[in-house]
């Protein structure tokens, strides 16, 4: 697996022009995406075309993995180890890149894509999950092209070189578990730059179709960090038990974290929770200049924030039974006893996303 390079501020907006937009491979990956799509998603599903389009696509993508990035040397960041974010970071081999161009972050999301596609066809995903991740992937391809088009003479030729995951069994594990990270962060990086698009529309009562079309982008895009999260625990709870887990104990060990490895040191996710909540606020304070389709837009965007809770209660009930999350056991190290499991407290945190949207089921359309 190779080292994922994210922005510093952990948002495109901060993206800075210059070098290659590398334009011609983003459009590659599109037209590779959207044929991928088309049949993932039509009337008839037949497994062996399924699999064989999907050889083909990693074989084509494959020259996208491990690209030669040029960094200078006062780009990439040092890491504190008194950090939070930064510990999360190291453990997931992340490095965050001060002025990071364009051109670096496209070849950092098709290196993680093209790494996810080569190893989607030999994990447990079922046909819904890859499909949200190409769905993902398609949105993610149309927002980087309107803020770059591609020029219709530049073109791509696919390179015959594979790059395969490890074929030891706990490595294999590792592997996932880290890359499905990657995945997890580029897209909650898009999904927070829609989401704030679409709150500056409404803030300064611009609200149109490109709202909705916002709006339905962050949708799709935080539900692909969702399907990334199933691609990340594709093996089984013994292996779960035996290497993952114990791996991010010894890591939480020597960063001596106070509380454990949780969503609270993932600054992809604590910076789109913020960009959520500014946007919902927006939604409460301007719901009468909303239209019907973005409230449309909205709603599907709230049954996806549900959906994700749930999904995660699903995985830690499968990988963990009845023990208690990393968070948990370390506040039981503090004295405090905690009774309930990990599925428990995600349980319990999905019902307070149903109470925190609720709001958007009684939001009504302007004429």
């Amino acid at each position: 697996m190779n080292q994922c390079f994210l922005p510093h501020s952990s948002t495109i907006d901060s993206l800075s022009s210059g070098g290659s937009y590398e334009l011609a491979k983003l459009s590659f990956f599109h037209n590779r995406v959207k044929k991928n799509i088309d049949l993932l998603l039509g009337e008839t599903y037949v497994l062996p075309d399924v699999l064989a389009s999907f050889g083909e696509f990693s074989k084509a993508l494959s020259g996208l993995i491990d690209p030669q990035i040029n960094f200078s040397e006062a780009q990439i960041k040092d890491k504190d180890k008194a950090n939070k974010f930064d510990i999360y970071d190291k453990y997931f081999e992340v490095t965050r890149i001060a002025g990071m161009t364009f051109g670096q972050f496209i070849q950092q999301y098709l290196d993680s894509s093209a790494e996810l596609i080569n190893e989607i066809g030999y994990t447990s995903m079922s046909r819904g999950e890859v499909a949200y991740l190409l769905k993902g992937w398609e949105a993610a391809n149309l927002l980087l092209l309107s803020i770059h088009p591609a020029k219709t003479d530049e073109d791509y030729t696919p390179e015959d070189v594979l790059q395969s995951a490890p074929t030891e069994n706990d490595k294999r594990a590792l592997y996932r578990w880290k890359l499905a990270h990657h995945g997890f962060a580029i897209f909650m990086i898009l999904s927070g730059y829609c989401l704030d698009q679409a709150s500056r529309d409404i803030e300064e009562d611009k609200v149109s179709s490109r709202t909705a079309d916002w709006i339905d982008k962050a949708a799709h895009l935080f539900r692909s960090t969702t399907a990334c999260m199933e691609f990340g625990n594709s093996f089984t709870s013994s292996v779960y038990r035996s290497v993952i887990r114990p791996d991010m104990s010894r890591a939480n060990e020597e960063a001596n974290l106070p509380n454990g490895f949780s969503g609270t040191q993932n600054l992809e996710y604590v910076t789109w929770r913020k960009k959520k909540l500014n946007f919902f606020s927006l939604l409460k304070e301007h719901g009468s200049r909303l239209k019907a389709d973005v409230i449309e837009s909205t709603e599907l965007l709230r049954c996806y924030y549900l959906e994700d809770m749930h999904i995660h209660s699903i995985i830690a009930g499968r990988m963990v039974g009845i023990e208690k999350s990393l968070l948990q056991e370390g506040f039981g190290k503090k004295g405090k006893s905690i009774a309930i499991t990990a599925g428990d407290m995600l349980r319990m945190m999905a019902k307070r996303r149903e109470e925190e949207t609720q709001f958007i089921l009684k939001l009504e359309a302007s004429s």
